[in-house]
């Protein structure tokens, strides 16, 4: 055999042997999963949902793409333990049982939106796949029960937990948004309120001084609303809740 034919089959056998090489040191290499997760979500993180892909997961990594699949076996299953991952991240020690049940509730609620505050570009990913597993149904577990010590029914605890967390994921969503990432200036709503005539938007205009205050008083403000709300249900009794404790199978 030439020098050369030889040279060419020892490098292609070189890059083989390094490849799998590459490939057994992700699948051997201990919490190598966790790194993987780890690496998808700064990504997110940095560049948002659509820059995610196996071949850029395989770069950011320095591995073939075909590597990561080891550990997660298809892109849904990389989008769950994404929202696992977030969903970890929520400090649940914040809730103290002797605490009144508001203060528990909005406790919760701020963890949470900490939580997604950190990544916002996660927030379409949380939307749309939302948490299955149980490492991400824990926060899920500790509102219902808190809402269950309240007095709601099942029922009502559930449908407290959904509209809290709408809630929290809707000023997060707020954020997506560039130019929406923080408070709007004096100058910007005294240009947003020469846009409207007073004798059209008379109770907007009243009201849009205060958009600054949203971000974080609106957001207490609109949690403590909602508990009181569903405090007020758990008074009703069982069955006079949302309509459906009663409901025939």
């Amino acid at each position: 055999m030439p020098v050369n034919e030889k040279t060419n089959l020892a490098a292609k056998r070189n890059r083989s042997s390094a490849a799998r090489s590459k490939r057994q040191q992700v699948k051997g290499a201990p919490l190598r999963r966790e790194q993987i997760v780890r690496t998808a979500l700064a990504l997110v993180d940095r560049e948002g949902l659509k820059a995610l892909s196996m071949r850029r997961l395989g770069a950011e990594l320095g591995v073939d793409p075909m590597a990561v699949y080891y550990h997660v076996p298809n892109k849904q299953a990389l989008l769950d333990a994404i929202v696992e991952a977030v969903m970890a991240g929520i400090d649940l020690s914040v809730d103290h049982p002797a605490d009144s049940p508001e203060q528990r509730i909005l406790a919760a609620a701020r963890a949470y939106r900490d939580a997604m505050l950190a990544h916002v570009n996660a927030l379409p990913i949380v939307l749309a796949h939302g948490p299955a597993t149980p490492v991400a149904m824990r926060p899920v577990e500790l509102l219902i029960g808190i809402l269950r010590d309240a007095g709601l029914s099942p029922a009502q605890a559930f449908a407290g937990m959904q509209i809290i967390a709408a809630t929290v994921r809707g000023s997060v969503g707020m954020r997506l948004d560039p130019e929406g990432a923080s408070p709007p200036a004096p100058e910007q709503i005294e240009a947003m309120l020469r846009l409207f005539p007073p004798s059209e938007f008379p109770n907007l205009l009243e009201s849009i001084p205060f958009a600054g205050e949203f971000f974080e008083r609106g957001f207490e403000f609109g949690v403590r609303v909602l508990t009181r709300g569903l405090l007020a249900e758990a008074q009703k009794g069982k069955g006079q809740g949302i309509g459906i404790e009663n409901r025939n199978p």
